[in-house]
């Protein structure tokens, strides 16, 4: 009986790496979230615009518009994950959890606009969270294996969601943050100042005007503050002064959205900001107003793990120092 062959070495290592190359294409999708989606309801913010995934007016009816709107911590921006298969979800408002995010007409074409339907197993209604990191992912329609996009990237309220051919920009980057269920914020002080999505734009503006006009100067006084934004979407100024820290609690800059500015300023000193010392700002993402913010400082100014949407100028008037 003859021996069998022995392959030569380079012909064995083709083999194992055509072996291993359709193991990868043929073996266990890597398409499931590598971290969980919450269990109970969440929020689900657009990177690009900053607004909540939202069921126009509250309604319930099949048909409803899927939008993006200001985030308001309403019910009908709280959505929960059923799983369905193969780390296929099914998109549930808590208004009615029988009503999921649909793909219209079962449409396979990008633009094809996405609406609440009774859910019914259709692969219209079923969607792959994709892990991004940091709490966010994207969501890829089964029937049609494209992704959930706010269209043109818009910042407006009250535009609705579409799914189109899967990118990878901010428009089809979501930010799920699991809804509170916990007792009320306990008290940290009067000096550390944590912010809300469902307060007020007002409310937020004039704390932060309060404590900027307080600082602004007081590069030698005892003052220090902290000011903490949830995980949300903010309209705000946010001028930061001396000993003041701004931060934003989520697990990624593009938890919390200003739109607005989160900037250092040195009108207080004729422009020279080679006095701006001691403050700082993080983790927190800035669509600026006219696409420009400043961050005029000297030593001990941090502004890091920042997604800041437009330009940044780093002096005013031409002074600054590092």
């Amino acid at each position: 009986m003859p021996r069998p062959r022995r392959l030569p070495v380079s012909a064995a290592l083709a083999v194992t790496a055509l072996t291993l190359s359709t193991g990868l294409l043929t073996g266990a999708p890597a398409h499931a979230a590598a971290t969980a989606l919450p269990t109970g309801f969440a929020t689900v913010m657009n990177a690009a615009s900053g607004r909540c995934l939202d069921a126009r007016a509250a309604a319930t009816a099949n048909g409803t518009v899927v939008q993006q709107y200001a985030c308001n911590g309403t019910t009908a921006q709280q959505w929960s994950f059923t799983a369905t298969s193969d780390g296929y979800v099914r998109i549930n408002n808590a208004n009615d959890t029988d009503q999921v995010a649909d793909v219209a007409d079962v449409s396979t074409a990008d633009n094809a606009l996405v609406h609440l339907w009774t859910y019914g197993g259709g692969a219209n209604q079923q969607w792959l969270p994709v892990d991004e990191g940091g709490g966010a992912y994207h969501f890829v329609n089964r029937n049609s294996g494209k992704c959930l996009d706010d269209p043109a990237a818009s910042t407006a309220d009250s535009v609705q969601f579409v799914q189109y051919t899967c990118n990878g920009t901010a428009a089809q980057r979501f930010q799920v943050v699991p809804v509170s269920q916990s007792a009320a914020d306990p008290d940290l002080g009067p000096n550390v100042v944590v912010f809300d999505p469902s307060m007020s734009s007002s409310t937020i503006q004039s704390r932060l005007d309060s404590i900027f006009q307080q600082q602004e100067t007081n590069q030698f006084g005892s003052q220090r503050y902290a000011v903490l934004f949830k995980p949300g979407a903010y309209s705000a100024d946010v001028n930061v002064g001396f000993y003041t820290q701004v931060l934003g609690l989520g697990l990624s800059p593009d938890a919390v959205t200003i739109n607005g500015a989160v900037h250092a300023e040195a009108d207080w000193f004729q422009g020279n900001a080679t006095q701006n010392f001691w403050r700082g700002a993080e983790n927190l993402s800035v669509n600026p107003t006219g696409g420009s913010d400043r961050w005029a400082v000297s030593q001990a100014a941090p502004y890091r793990r920042m997604h800041l949407r437009g330009n940044l100028a780093l002096d005013d008037g031409g002074w600054s120092s590092g």
